[in-house]
């Protein structure tokens, strides 16, 4: 991605060169010297106007770059979590039939439902993006620690995997502390048989 940036700035450095040397003064009876974007005998107008063809282009590809790269990058999700919940969350992308995910404030928004399992038809975003986390309740939002010593998110991944109804995208992670996160590793519950069988097991 970083080439046509490049390509860009070359050619912002000779729409520059090109207007020094159109808007510099010849002396007097000297005709324009040969340079290598102009030919030889091409006159002060002609080089003028190259140059400004050469800058609304440069000017044109900043501005479709920019907007480009901002319509590529990937929005951080916010995830909203029950409050008091233990256990896996499961995200299932592209789930057709399902609701897509919503934009709020500059991220994308993920409400977990008791069950800690989400299915939405939006695609998956790909690419570094900081993530936010918080319990909901009737009381309002409280922030989720996923660093430091009071940390509460793990084992966050990101993969795909293959069943009945075909390739599921994913993301999952722990809700929990230390410990029970550690036993859950060394110690899988097995997924209560009533439920979903995708749907990952919460922590009493």
């Amino acid at each position: 991605m970083i080439v046509p940036y490049l390509a860009a700035i070359v050619l912002a450095l000779a729409t520059a060169y090109s207007a020094v040397v159109s808007f510099r003064q010849k002396p007097e009876g000297e005709g324009p010297r040969p340079s290598w974007i102009f030919p030889g005998r091409t006159n002060r107008p002609a080089r003028m106007f190259v140059g400004f063809a050469m800058l609304i282009l440069v000017i044109g590809l900043g501005v479709r770059f920019g907007t480009n790269g901002r319509n590529l990058s990937p929005r951080s999700f916010r995830f909203l979590i029950p409050e008091g919940y233990r256990g896996w969350v499961r995200v299932e992308f592209e789930i057709p039939g399902v609701p897509a995910l919503q934009a709020e404030r500059g991220q994308i928004v993920i409400k977990i439902p008791p069950s800690g399992l989400l299915r939405t038809s939006s695609p998956e975003q790909y690419g570094w993006a900081r993530d936010t986390y918080f319990f909901y309740s009737s009381a309002g939002l409280r922030p989720i620690p996923d660093s430091g010593p009071a940390r509460l998110i793990w084992g966050k991944i990101n993969g795909e995997s293959t069943g009945s109804s075909g390739k599921r995208k994913y993301e999952e992670f722990f809700v929990g502390n230390e410990q029970q996160y550690k036993d859950q590793i060394d110690h899988p519950k097995p997924k209560d048989s009533s439920r979903d069988s995708h749907s990952p097991a919460a922590i009493p």
